[in-house]
């Protein structure tokens, strides 16, 4: 059975290739408020504080990553990261023919 990417999940891993930071970066975010006592963070609200943290050193607004893959970086953070299990809050990923692409 051959599985095959949505357009979106093309995006997301071509988005992993040009920003090879973008995972690590997320985790050591959220292993430092998991250290201070959060059990539940929002990966919004990391994406955000990313963008903030990298404007100086991208001369504009921060980091470019497209807001629709904020879903799948929750996703790896807490597959690569057994640590951060649960950490964020994630709604069912619901299939389509041949495909898991479509978040609802």
């Amino acid at each position: 059975m051959t599985i095959s990417l949505s357009k979106l999940e093309l995006q997301w891993h071509a988005c992993k290739k040009q920003n090879p930071l973008l995972i690590p970066k997320l985790a050591e975010m959220a292993l430092e408020l998991k250290s201070l006592g959060h059990n539940r963070y929002s990966i919004n609200g990391l994406f955000e504080a990313l963008r903030w943290e990298t404007r100086h050193s991208t001369g504009d607004f921060g980091l470019k990553v497209n807001n629709n893959h904020r879903a799948y970086a929750a996703r790896e953070v807490m597959n690569s990261y057994p640590e951060l299990e649960g950490f964020f809050a994630l709604r069912e990923q619901k299939p389509r023919l041949n495909n898991w692409g479509q978040i609802h």
